[in-house]
């Protein structure tokens, strides 16, 4: 974006009054973006051959009438002009931005849901999900789903598919099914908030192993079983959060087998699973009779339908039935038939499609932005990238100056210390409401990099 340097007369009433017209002028008619940085005081002296007063006072004037605002250590920057609709709001550098949420973009998701309750409730079908319902899901919903399992490669039968409030209460589920509170349980190092939450709230001790770009590594994995005695290994293998890194076939069979040869069981968390293409056979499918599969349809759709699916092993299906039970009866059967009905009739697979092509174009953003500095991803992108700090910065400055500036990161936890790949963060790219606003925010976090000083300051 081309810096802005204001044309006024040559003659006219006071040169500061005369910058501060041009600005308002030059707002109204979108010469100038809301969001866009105006240069220093004293770099816009020298290019237009004034005094640094001049422009400290056309500065003071125009925040006076609420056309720019001054962050210290940021710089100034053009508000929404006067009269502007809300949604300019969204490409305003003024309006937080927040890359510590992953939320899935908008991609149509919400005509293709409206359709399908539409079709609802037209119909009779409506009164048969308002009663109580099998706690494990209808039949009919739960043979869709392990049909769209086993077609992405996980082979699952109606009997061991339960239908859940969403991924994180499938996960708990399982967790409780095999652990009790002090017990240890194996997770990345750098592992899903709601894991955290989990442990927290039940008392699990989160025991973490170490990781490189292809997740997690099966050798500390091994370290870990053999020390803790854990019996639970909770993972993410595609596009695991917060670092997305995607673990390889070959590492996937090294993994199944040390589950299996310490008798434990994997809790698979695949979220993510659906941005790749093709999709990437899951741990569980080498391990079934060890494995909780865990999917949601809350990324590939939208979060607020709270609607995941859990495959669990025949042997715990009883323990599972009560557990669904004790937890909240049954999932939102209503919801569950809007899920099902997507799938049949195709609209789930475009939003699908859509979705990876949203999370591509954000990915090259982040890459045409921020270079190398973000890692790279084998394969199709999510709507997260990990950002690596730089030698001698820190994820508590990057974090401290980009609340300054409006922009929401969230720092990572480390279960264990001392891990190379911990001084980092997580980059949200699906939570902004448009490409302008990320990149804005993109932006802001190269900014904040290519300043040391700024970075120091925390």
């Amino acid at each position: 974006m081309a810096d802005w340097i204001p044309k006024i007369a040559a003659e006219g009433g006071p040169r500061y009054l005369e910058i501060v017209r041009a600005l308002e002028s030059d707002i109204e008619t979108g010469a100038i973006l809301p969001g866009q940085r105006l240069l220093p005081h004293r770099e816009m002296a020298e290019r237009m051959g004034i005094s640094v007063g001049t422009i400290s006072r056309a500065y003071a004037e125009a925040q006076k009438r609420g056309l720019i605002s001054g962050e210290v250590g940021r710089g100034t920057f053009v508000l929404r002009r006067r009269g502007q609709q809300a949604e300019t709001e969204e490409t305003s550098g003024f309006r937080r931005i927040n890359l510590a949420l992953n939320a899935p973009p908008a991609t149509g998701e919400e005509d293709a849901i409206g359709g399908v309750l539409s079709d609802i409730l037209a119909s009779d079908r409506l009164g048969a999900f308002l009663g109580y319902l099998p706690h494990q899901g209808c039949a009919e919903h739960r043979a869709i789903m392990a049909d769209r399992l086993t077609r992405q490669g996980m082979p699952t039968t109606p009997d061991c598919l339960f239908i859940t409030h969403g991924a994180q209460h499938a996960i708990s589920i399982a967790t409780s099914l095999l652990a009790r509170s002090g017990d240890p349980v194996l997770a990345e190092n750098l592992t899903y908030s709601g894991m955290l939450a989990l442990a927290t709230q039940a008392g699990y001790e989160l025991r973490g192993v170490l990781m490189d770009g292809g997740g997690l590594v099966p050798e500390d994995l091994e370290r870990a079983f053999r020390q803790t005695g854990a019996r639970v290994l909770y993972a993410m293998p595609t596009l695991q959060t917060p670092t997305s890194a995607v673990m390889p076939a070959e590492r996937r069979d090294a993994i199944a087998e040390i589950i299996a040869r310490h008798d434990a069981y994997l809790i698979e968390d695949d979220a993510y699973g659906f941005l790749a293409d093709p999709p990437l056979a899951p741990i569980s499918a080498r391990i079934p009779e060890r494995s909780f599969y865990v999917v949601s349809f809350a990324k590939c759709l939208a979060p607020g339908l709270r609607i995941g699916a859990m495959y669990a092993p025949s042997p715990f299906r009883d323990r599972a039935i009560n557990a669904v039970r004790a937890t909240g009866w049954s999932a939102n059967a209503l919801m569950a038939e809007v899920v099902a009905r997507l799938v049949t009739n195709g609209q789930l697979e475009e939003q699908v499609a859509r979705k990876r092509k949203i999370a591509a174009q954000r990915y090259a953003a982040a890459r045409r932005i921020l270079g190398d500095r973000i890692a790279p991803v084998a394969g199709d992108p999510a709507f997260h990238v990990w950002l690596p700090m730089p030698a001698g910065r820190t994820t508590t400055s990057l974090v401290a100056q980009a609340a300054m500036a409006n922009v929401t990161i969230a720092p990572p936890v480390a279960l264990r210390s001392f891990d190379p790949l911990s001084n980092g963060v997580r980059l949200c790219l699906g939570s902004p409401k448009n490409q302008s606003e990320l990149e804005y925010a993109l932006r802001t976090v190269s900014d904040i990099l290519n300043d040391a000083e700024a970075m120091s300051l925390v």
